[in-house]
């Protein structure tokens, strides 16, 4: 398994995997980011609340769609306790595509609204696997963040494992709420 982010810290995982870390002063979105291998259905194993989500919610969905170059839509998709799907639609946009890839502002305003610069808020891609199989998703003040999954499901140890680049950006994870199924890797 292949992990980009950028680098300062260097950090050996139990799996045996190298991996850097930024120091929680110097945060940064991945320098390099393939779009189109990130576009397509997430599953949210784990995030820290976000006043746009309901803490009850559960098998949490985020499908990802280029509108235009540089223009995204988020469609996140939840179920409610009451068994109701809820279903959000946020646009995301690149900051500088070709100076920071991995940066990106999102709204939930109205088209009319999206001219007011506190209509967007920072949503980085922090950290990701070569094969697009992972993602993490934050901003830079700390307050929010997003581990997501292609499939329904991850290793327990890759979750850890992204835990620990998080604390190491200098998110405080007291409040994280693990989301998504996990399961347990066997070494046969």
């Amino acid at each position: 398994m292949n992990w980009s982010h950028p680098s300062s810290l260097p950090i050996t995982l139990t799996t045996g995997v190298a991996l850097s870390v930024s120091t929680p002063g110097v945060m940064k979105a991945v320098p390099q980011l393939d779009l189109a291998r990130m576009l397509g259905r997430w599953h949210e194993m784990a995030r820290l609340p976000s006043p746009q989500q309901n803490a009850t919610d559960r098998d949490i969905r985020l499908d990802l769609e280029e509108l235009e170059p540089g223009m995204l839509r988020m469609r996140r998709t939840s179920t409610e306790p009451n068994g109701n799907e809820r279903v959000d639609d946020l646009q995301a946009r690149r900051r500088f595509a070709m100076e920071e890839p991995g940066q990106f502002q999102r709204t939930a305003a109205p088209a009319w609204a999206q001219w007011l610069p506190s209509a967007w808020k920072d949503l980085w891609v922090l950290a990701n696997d070569a094969d697009f199989q992972w993602l993490m998703l934050g901003e830079p003040r700390r307050r929010e963040l997003w581990i997501l999954s292609r499939a329904p499901t991850m290793e327990r140890q890759v979750l850890e494992a992204l835990k620990s680049v998080a604390r190491g950006l200098g998110y405080d994870l007291a409040p994280l709420v693990v989301s998504g199924r996990l399961q347990t890797f066997h070494v046969l």
